[in-house]
C-alpha cells in the first residue's frame, strides 16, 4: 500500500530532478526559504564579455550541503544575495599585484577557487575511501567537474 508519505516524497524527487529552473518554498514556523530548483545559468556580470560559454549551474543537487558553505555572508534570516552583490564578489576585473583588494573579491576567482576547490576536495575523498574499500564500507560522494570544458562546453 502506498502511503502519502512515498507519494509526497515521489513528488519531490520529480521536481528535484526536473530541468527546468524552478523554486519551491519551504516553510518552517513562520519564515519562508524560496529556493532555485534544476539549474542556474552563471553568467558574468553586466558589461563584463564572456570569453567562455555560461555554466549550467545544478543548484538542487548541491542541496546536501549546507547554504552557508557558498553563501558566505548569509545569516540565515534575510534573503540570499548573490555573489555578485556589492561588496563581496563584485570586481569585475583581476585586481593586480600590490593591490589593496583581495583576488578572491574577482566574481570568476570566487567561482573556480569555490567550484573546483570543493570538487577536487570530493575527488581526494573518493580515492582515499577507495584505497581503504576493505575497511568496513565506504561511501563514494559523487565529485563535480574541474576542467574549463566540463563547466563551459564548447557551443
Amino acid at each position: 500500500m502506498v502511503t502519502k508519505r512515498t507519494v509526497v516524497y515521489a513528488l519531490f524527487a520529480i521536481i528535484m530532478l526536473s530541468a527546468g529552473t524552478w523554486s519551491v518554498t519551504v516553510q518552517a514556523s513562520d519564515d519562508e526559504l524560496c529556493l532555485p530548483l534544476g539549474e542556474i545559468g552563471l553568467v558574468p556580470p553586466e558589461g563584463v564579455e564572456a570569453k567562455r560559454s555560461p555554466v549550467e549551474f545544478p543548484h538542487s543537487q548541491h542541496f546536501a550541503y549546507n547554504c552557508k558553505e557558498c553563501h558566505h555572508k548569509w545569516t540565515g534570516n534575510d534573503e540570499i544575495q548573490g555573489c555578485m552583490a556589492g561588496g563581496c564578489h563584485d570586481l569585475t576585473q583581476a585586481p593586480k599585484k600590490g593591490d589593496a583588494e583581495p583576488v578572491v573579491r574577482y566574481y570568476k576567482k570566487a567561482y573556480h577557487q569555490m567550484c573546483i576547490n570543493c570538487h577536487k576536495t570530493l575527488a581526494q575523498q573518493n580515492e582515499k575511501a577507495e584505497k581503504a574499500q576493505g575497511i568496513g564500507k565506504t561511501e563514494i560522494v559523487p565529485t563535480g567537474p574541474t576542467g574549463c570544458i566540463e563547466c563551459h562546453p564548447k557551443e
